[in-house]
């Protein structure tokens, strides 16, 4: 299996499979999808390596990334996704007022580069 993160962040490797998508739309969809157990565990697991993600990226610059580096960017912006439902929701769709079908992310409208 190929490592996709940096080696220091090897740990996170399983949470590659479901949770590594390159645009915002992909990660929002996985959120949507995900159940409360599974978003807690990749809350818990990423929550005290984020100080350590941030410093490493920090180091690169942002339009310039390794992939790796890249790979754990778009781990880290996942779990921006899952924090809301974890911290103040306890729900994978963040509002119950407004369909999460009908939400529509910028990327999707062409007007932005994705996150």
């Amino acid at each position: 299996m190929t490592n996709q993160l940096p080696a220091a962040f090897a740990d996170l490797e399983p949470f590659c499979a479901k949770w590594l998508r390159p645009t915002e739309s992909q990660r929002n969809q996985v959120r949507i999808s995900s159940d409360m157990a599974e978003l807690r565990v990749f809350y818990d697991a990423v929550l005290p390596r984020f100080d350590a993600v941030i410093r490493h990226l920090n180091q690169f610059p942002l339009g310039d990334l390794p992939p790796a580096e890249q790979n754990l960017l778009n781990l880290s912006f996942a779990f921006v996704e899952a924090t809301a439902p974890v911290e103040r929701f306890n729900s994978p769709i963040v509002t119950k007022t407004f369909p999460p079908e009908r939400f529509l992310i910028h990327e999707d409208l062409g007007r932005s580069g994705g996150w």
